[in-house]
């Protein structure tokens, strides 16, 4: 009997330390074999990277793992993941999505993300979604630069042989012939430039001189803003005016005065009325110009014979004087009696 007893205890502790060691190695893995399981699904059609054992995260913390995989019977090649969450407080809902995701560089994971509608329950099939790698996305990224630089080495290739089949003899005298032509346009160039600084030099107190004038121009036009705004206004209302009618009316009446005074001037040619007359006539001017002239003479002689026509004592001169009007009146007579003009 003891013997027996003896087999029984080495079975039981084989059998103890095999189950310890299953629990240690799913415990290690992540299997809570001990606390409850609410296990939800989720159907892929590529499983990017996830495996059993492949962490469950919520919120960056990691609230469970991938328990199975299972390749489910349709043509479409579908993939039936089997999550288990052992966070007690976490709610998942089922419009919640498992989506697959980088955790790392190297590690892919999946993460639940939030969706609305009620508390799903142990066996619920959640929605799924995946987002590229980072493998993936650098590839995305370095694909388009690897097909230009396949492009451009094509390109290099064509420019090279291009080159070759242009440095010859010929071409490298076009070259230099090119670049001595060249050489002298930078050589104007920078004496063009050399005699623009000397003349900025030069001109550098009026043109600062003009902007301190454009200056003052502006300050004064913005301190006179509201006579401006005045002028204007001025400005428009006469525009306004003219506008409505005035300065048609003002060229008519101008239009009109100007033909009045057109016929005033021909019938003044014509010699009507007495302003005419003085015009076309010049009887009134020599009459004007001998009376004038005979009042010269009669004021000469009165200068000289005063007591020919002003005696005080009532004596005349018995020989009176002659003046020189009287010389200029006996010279006209005599011219007249000899024939002469």
């Amino acid at each position: 009997m003891v013997k027996i007893k003896r087999e029984y205890a080495i079975a039981l502790m084989m059998i103890g330390a095999i189950a310890l060691l299953w629990y240690g190695i799913n415990y290690l893995k992540g299997f809570n074999l001990f606390g409850g399981r609410d296990v939800y699904y989720a159907k892929y059609n590529d499983l990017a990277g996830i495996s059993r054992a492949s962490p469950v995260l919520y919120n960056g913390a990691k609230v469970g793992q991938v328990v199975s995989i299972r390749l489910m019977d349709d043509s479409a090649g579908t993939w039936l993941v089997s999550l288990q969450i052992d966070n007690k407080t976490l709610r998942v809902t089922k419009g919640s999505m498992a989506e697959i995701y980088s955790s790392d560089f190297l590690t892919r994971a999946i993460r639940i993300v939030p969706g609305p509608g009620e508390v799903a329950h142990r066996g619920d099939t959640l929605r799924s979604g995946s987002e590229a790698s980072i493998t993936d996305a650098l590839n995305q990224q370095i694909d388009p630069i690897k097909r230009k630089v396949e492009g451009m080495m094509v390109n290099l290739d064509s420019v090279v042989t291009a080159l070759q089949a242009v440095f010859n003899v010929q071409a490298q005298q076009d070259i230099d012939s090119g670049l001595k032509s060249l050489r002298g346009t930078l050589e104007n160039l920078e004496r063009a430039t050399g005699r623009l600084d000397a003349l900025l030099a030069s001109e550098s107190e009026g043109i600062r001189s003009t902007l301190d004038n454009l200056n003052k121009l502006s300050t004064t036009l913005a301190g006179n803003s509201t006579e401006l705004d005045r002028i204007f206004a001025n400005a428009d209302s006469i525009t306004t005016a003219l506008a409505d009618g005035r300065l048609k009316k003002m060229l008519a009446d101008l239009g009109e005065v100007s033909g009045q005074l057109k016929g005033t001037m021909a019938r003044l040619n014509e010699g009507e009325g007495t302003l005419g007359k003085l015009l076309k006539d010049d009887s009134l001017y020599v009459n004007l110009n001998k009376a004038s002239k005979d009042l010269d003479l009669l004021l000469e002689d009165l200068r000289v014979n005063p007591n020919r026509y002003l005696s005080i004592f009532g004596k005349k001169d018995k020989l009176p004087k002659l003046s020189g009007a009287d010389i200029e009146r006996i010279q006209q007579a005599y011219q007249k009696q000899q024939g002469k003009p």
